[in-house]
């Protein structure tokens, strides 16, 4: 099963960076489990971006 989702995260002072994480699972995987992981790998994203650190 592949599930992508995509945001705009606008910063205090209007600065905005798009989020976007892209996964593949099992189709009886945990939507609610995975809606965690996508969300925490997003914030780890963005937190990075504004601090200029590169996560690759």
């Amino acid at each position: 099963m592949v599930r992508n989702e995509v945001g705009v995260v606008t910063h205090r002072g209007g600065c905005r960076n798009a989020a976007t994480v892209f996964t593949r699972s099992r189709p009886d995987a945990d939507d609610t489990a995975l809606g965690r992981v996508v969300g925490a790998a997003a914030a780890r994203a963005v937190t990075a971006l504004r601090a200029g650190v590169s996560t690759a």
